[in-house]
């Protein structure tokens, strides 16, 4: 097996198909194009034309924020940064209850993986956004006092209770 495909269960490279039954893992699309780099560079031209192109906001290197020291570039193609917000009919795939059966099988097996050094868990998508509503219903929001005295002075300026 390449270079590049897996990793031992200590989590080491390895060329032996063997490791991946012995507790190894495959890896995820690469980094060259030998292991797989070209699906990865695909998947975020779909997120860029689906975000940027097709909502009419910048794409590619275009997309701000740039840092300060950075000047902005010149004849950007769209306007900001753009959403894609996609929805599909589970049903017309397969039976939506067998769906969710096997969606909770994957987010368990997820999230009971074994951490790369430095991470407490593995997590998975919307489980940092989660964490944080959590955080926000709990403690509140917290407001920037330079943005709290300029809603102030708007909502002065127009008779608006604050």
């Amino acid at each position: 097996m390449p270079l590049g495909w897996a990793l031992s269960k200590a989590g080491e490279p390895s060329t032996d198909p063997n490791e991946i039954k012995n507790g190894g893992s495959l890896l995820p699309l690469g980094g060259d194009k030998e292991h797989g780099s070209h699906k990865g560079y695909a998947l975020g031209a779909i997120v860029d034309i689906f975000s940027g192109i097709l909502s009419g906001a910048s794409y590619g290197p275009w997309v701000p924020p740039f840092p300060a020291y950075i000047p902005m570039p010149e004849n950007m193609p769209g306007e900001g940064i753009g959403h894609f917000f996609g929805v599909m009919r589970i049903d017309a795939f397969r039976k939506a209850d067998d769906f969710k059966e096997h969606m909770d099988k994957w987010i368990t097996r997820f999230r009971s993986s074994k951490t790369i050094a430095g991470q407490e868990k593995v997590i998975i998508p919307g489980d940092p956004e989660r964490e944080m509503e959590m955080e926000r219903m709990k403690n509140g929001i917290p407001l920037v006092s330079s943005v709290v005295a300029d809603l102030k002075g708007i909502s002065n300026k127009f008779e608006v209770a604050f």
